[in-house]
């Protein structure tokens, strides 16, 4: 009992430390819309095909169900660095992102036995995540005088999700729990076009706040086959922040305190996993993403309500195809590839350059190599290929938009999107018994 509870001490301790270090960190999507599926460094090899495997620890942050397959206690600590590459060519020049720095994201699970039917589990991971940043003048030849051009966008979310799983026998178990999302940090900046160049004052909004969600999951293992699937509700987030805008958009008498809600979507991932002799194992999921919850963001003064932004986007429901395959290569090392096809869920009618999406192909393949006393290394790359987009609206298309409305899909935005992301991850796993 004291062996177990000094080993739940140091989970408990390593976990704190990890989330630290998280919430210091940006992020930048890698999913359709604003999603970043990668919560580990064997999801990252698998590109992310891992909420029906019983076998390997790494599949907890996907599927908590998994929990029940496995004894004792576990931790896993990764970290991805994630190197994006996003330029728009709007006819007068390519221009790139100034968000294209690398960025670094750690994730962390552990987990614990507490008997034979119940185990206990801890992720802490960034599911959500945007930074755009467009050089000033970048679509100043396109945004009508008055209107809002968007400069910088930037959302920093992290999830502390601690779960349970129930094993209902040898070959089934349940999951539930809870997503705490912190919203560290949401910019919304933009500059506001004042018709002549030179002459365009900064509309700047900060912020940050929280939202609870949960989650549910369940997998069933039948030897050679296994079926998984988890889901996460969908999460209000309540931001207050402050507004910087031009000299006397306000009357005097107002604060520049500002509040908005952001909603995150709902997410189902469910999928088959088939042992096709004792070396390869081959998975295959399909994730939906509720976008449709994600229909505008707006931003109102606190005393009055009165409206500063109106971002309209009417976004899709979107599916993710995944393929995940792992190769025993010796006892010890495991090979892995896999490959995603994301669907976009921003069609060109509310298209934006806050977060220029497209569809997407993702390839991955990675290894991870058990060394002695339960741990093990891991290490993965990925290559996100979006689809060129390419937006020609006709310029006489206007959105009948609210009052302070952006020209979000109208021929403000038209131009030439390229994106393309790189990411490495390395990490390590121990399992005590």
């Amino acid at each position: 009992m004291r062996t177990h509870y000094k080993k739940t001490l140091q989970i408990s301790q390593l976990a704190l430390a990890c989330s630290a270090a998280l919430l210091t960190m940006n992020q930048a999507a890698q999913a359709s819309g604003f999603a970043v599926p990668e919560l580990n460094i064997t999801g990252l090899a698998l590109s992310n095909a891992m909420v029906a495997n019983p076998d390997s620890l790494s599949a907890i942050a996907y599927n908590p169900a998994a929990m029940a397959f496995h004894t004792g206690s576990a931790l896993e600590l990764g970290l991805l660095l994630v190197v994006p590459d996003l330029s728009v060519d709007t006819g007068s020049g390519t221009v790139d992102s100034e968000a294209n720095d690398t960025v670094a994201i750690p994730a962390f699970t552990a987990f614990t036995q507490l008997n034979e039917t119940w185990s206990l589990g801890l992720s802490v991971n960034a599911p959500f995540g945007l930074e755009t940043e467009w050089p000033a003048g970048t679509f100043d030849a396109q945004y009508p005088p008055g209107t809002t051009i968007p400069t910088q966008s930037k959302l920093e979310i992290v999830a502390f999700s601690p779960s349970v799983a129930y094993k209902i026998n040898e070959n089934a178990s349940l999951s539930g729990g809870v997503d705490y999302y912190w919203m560290r940090e949401v910019i919304f900046n933009g500059d506001i076009n004042a018709g002549m160049p030179g002459s365009n004052p900064a509309a700047d909004l900060e912020g940050d706040g929280r939202g609870v969600g949960f989650n549910l999951g369940f997998m069933v293992d039948q030897g050679r086959w296994s079926f998984g699937g988890s889901y996460h509700s969908e999460a209000n987030i309540p931001v207050e922040g402050t507004v910087e805008l031009p000299a006397g958009a306000l009357p005097s008498f107002l604060t520049n305190k500002v509040n908005a809600d952001l909603k995150l979507p709902w997410r189902l991932q469910v999928g088959v996993r088939n042992q096709a002799t004792d070396k390869l194992a081959i998975e295959f999921d399909v994730t939906r993403t509720g976008w449709s919850s994600f229909d505008k963001l707006v931003v109102d003064q606190d005393q009055l309500g009165t409206n500063i932004v109106t971002s309209l986007n009417q976004w899709d429901d979107a599916n993710a195809y995944r393929i995940g395959i792992s190769y025993d290569f010796t006892q010890a090392t495991q090979l892995r590839i896999g490959y995603t096809f994301d669907e976009t869920p921003q069609d060109d009618k509310f298209y934006s350059p806050r977060i220029p999406d497209a569809d997407r192909q993702l390839f991955s393949l990675g290894v991870g190599h058990t060394l002695s006393n339960g741990w093990t290394i891991d290490a993965g790359y990925m290559y996100v290929k979006f689809d060129d987009r390419t937006l020609d609206i006709d310029p006489t298309f206007v959105h009948a938009a609210p009052d302070a409305g952006e020209t979000n899909g109208t021929s403000a935005v038209n131009g030439d999107y390229d994106s393309s992301v790189h990411l490495f991850g390395i990490g390590i796993k121990r399992q005590f018994m």
